[in-house]
């Protein structure tokens, strides 16, 4: 019953003198004494076989009244060694069973379990549970089946001075069971194993009081149709510790729970457990499903947090896979359909701590849904918005991550994801702006991101930055084998930087860097195994190409040395960021600027050469001129090819 063995292999014994009639089918009990368990019972009566069902006349009872009748109804697990308790009081069954047995009726009952002021202690338990009293019916007064009830008058005991009572009746068992109940009292949860022998690892503690009436049928539990339930009254935990199986300790200061028609109102939850400590307030919702039909817990909580490790909250799952070794999984509770609004001062998630952390939680169908997580961490803050799912096989996340003026040392070295996906950023100190949509798997035991299934798309804006080339390998590479190149200088302010991933592959979509009256064109690729393509285009003024081009620079004045066009110089870059390989065209670079410089130098003397010409020639026009006004054409070639050859043969 409920997954709860109540009989296994438990025996039963009959010794009876039995009246037979063969023609009657009928069999009619005379000196008898049965035994179910160490239940003992005597039967008076007879079962008669009919063609459709059995004929029942039997009235039974218990021959003694010891309330060790009682301890004999339970389970061998539960019971512990009976023979040994010692008890007072009595316990009795009595009852009847008249009519018939088919496929559409029973027969009319009554069962009356009773027993009046008992008391039982357990060999080496220093506590009794004392003033016992047991009021209950099991009654069929029709011999229609849904006509059974259970009338519980009274259940009460009392364990030191905390008294415990308990009244219900359940009407209509097979079709739409309708319950209503009382509980009202207080247990010292700490007592219950000094006084009984429950196998308890770590022994519960805690006081519980109760003052509860609740009345519902079970139709109604199944549909969530709440407005039918009628509940009242309250109940206060304080106290109260359990530790599980693993030896995480659960510790409950204070919770207050109210009980109305429609919900159930935790008015406050004081708990710590691990590191974490947090109170809590909200609405739970169909409890009474979750407690008898395994249906969804559903609420709605508000939650504060001095600290709050997520470790803390997660449960293990054995999953084997063929003949392999069973392996923890991180399983978020199917039962669970809630949401959270929470704050939190710190949030401990595996090796991070971060502060002033707010938002909300949805808990649905083993997904958490974030909203506005908000959070201060790496000298900024990071907004985040997404879902963690543990339904599939393989945990999954999608996440949209907002950072805001973030460390940027402190944000790439400690996510391991980041540095995957920007390696560099390990020799850029300063701080960034970034947005970052990212999907993949997480390992199942620690939930951390499987960095191989990463895909999206990061945009970056760099606020005050440098950069220390000192702590890369590539970078020290490109400035030996770009001599022009000084890192240091690089001018990265209010910088842009797009990329996407996917496949343990990063495409950098090409960007452009300044470097003092340079510039710097940068696209490519690079893998999470550290390996790298890219291709860097640069635009060089002629000064930074080295001394020997500076010599030829020095003969040019000032104006012609602003007419000479920038330089393009490549490179491409491979290998891995530890291990880096630089190929360059800087000499063909040197090459085309010396073409510039010649013919520069050659348009220079052919323009001097020809303003000469016209300077001569103007010259000697105006002398010739001024002896007449208008001398023949003849006359101005002749004069033109004298000075011509005469300036040939100088």
């Amino acid at each position: 019953m409920d997954k709860a063995n109540y009989m296994n292999q438990v025996a039963l014994s009959l010794d009876a003198v039995l009246g037979i009639d063969l023609d009657q089918s009928k069999y009619t009990f005379k000196e008898n004494k049965a035994l179910i368990n160490k239940l003992p019972l005597e039967f008076d009566g007879f079962i008669q076989m009919l063609e459709n069902g059995q004929q029942y006349d039997l009235k039974f009872k218990t021959p003694t009244s010891s309330f060790q009748n009682f301890l004999g109804l339970l389970p061998a697990a539960y019971a512990a060694n009976i023979k040994d308790v010692k008890t007072t009081g009595d316990f009795t069954v009595t009852g009847f069973a008249k009519g018939i047995l088919s496929d559409t009726t029973v027969p009319k009952f009554n069962v009356a379990i009773a027993s009046n002021n008992a008391s039982f202690q357990y060999p080496n338990l220093p506590k009794s549970i004392q003033n016992i009293i047991i009021d209950t019916k099991i009654i069929n007064e029709t011999g229609l089946t849904n006509d059974t009830y259970v009338n519980l008058d009274q259940l009460s005991f009392r364990i030191d001075q905390d008294v415990f009572n308990a009244k219900a009746n359940i009407k209509n068992l097979a079709e739409n069971p309708l319950v209503d109940a009382q509980l009202k009292g207080v247990v010292n949860l700490g007592n219950v194993s000094k006084a009984y022998p429950v196998k308890l690892k770590v022994p519960l503690s805690g006081i519980l009081k109760a003052d509860v009436v609740t009345k519902f049928d079970m139709k109604s539990v199944e549909t969530n149709q709440y407005e039918k339930m009628q509940n009242s009254g309250n109940m206060t935990l304080t106290g109260f510790k359990y530790v599980d199986d693993t030896n995480k300790a659960m510790n409950i200061n204070k919770a207050v729970v109210q009980f109305t028609n429609t919900r159930i109102n935790l008015q406050e939850l004081d708990l710590t457990t691990g590191k974490t400590d947090m109170k809590v307030n909200g609405v739970l919702e169909n409890l009474f499903g979750f407690m008898l039909k395994n249906q969804e817990l559903k609420g709605s909580f508000n939650m504060q947090s001095n600290q709050f490790a997520v470790s803390d909250f997660m449960t293990a799952e054995a999953l084997k896979t063929g003949s392999q070794k069973p392996k923890e999984a991180v399983k978020i509770p199917a039962f669970l359909n809630c949401t959270l609004t929470a704050k939190a001062n710190t949030v401990l998630y595996d090796n991070l701590a971060l502060k002033n952390v707010s938002g909300k939680l949805t808990i649905k169908d083993q997904k958490v849904t974030l909203e506005n997580i908000k959070t201060d961490i790496f000298d900024g803050q990071i907004l985040a918005n997404g879902d963690v799912s543990t339904k599939g096989k393989i945990p999954v996340f999608n996440m949209d991550l907002g950072m805001k003026a973030v460390d940027i040392q402190k944000t790439f070295s400690q996510l391991d994801m980041l540095k995957k996906i920007a390696p560099i950023a390990e020799v850029v100190e300063g701080k960034i702006n970034t947005t970052i949509k990212l999907s993949g798997n997480l390992n199942e035991k620690e939930m951390t991101p499987d960095v191989n299934s990463l895909s999206g798309d990061l945009f970056a804006q760099l606020l005050s930055t440098t950069v220390n080339p000192s702590k890369s390998a590539l970078l020290s590479k490109l400035g030996t084998d770009i001599p022009f190149l000084d890192l240091k200088k690089l001018n990265l302010k209010d910088q842009r930087v797009t990329l996407n991933f996917s496949n343990g592959k990063v495409n950098v979509k090409p960007f452009e860097l300044k470097y003092q009256e340079a510039k710097v064109n940068i696209g490519g690729q690079h893998g999470f195994d550290q390996s790298m393509n890219y291709n860097l285009k640069f635009d060089v003024p002629a000064k930074y190409l080295g001394p020997e081009v500076n010599k030829l620079l020095a003969k040019l004045s000032p104006a012609d040395v602003n007419k000479l066009e920038n330089i393009p110089i490549s490179a491409l870059v491979t290998g891995n960021f530890k291990s880096p390989k630089i190929s360059t065209d800087i000499k063909s670079g040197i090459t085309n600027l010396t073409t510039q410089l010649v013919k520069q130098q050659k348009e220079k003397l052919v323009k001097q050469g020809t303003n000469a010409l016209e300077d001569l020639i103007k010259k000697n026009t105006k002398t010739d001129t001024t002896k007449t006004k208008s001398p023949a054409k003849e006359d101005i070639k002749k004069k033109a090819g004298d000075l011509l050859n005469g300036l040939f043969k100088k």
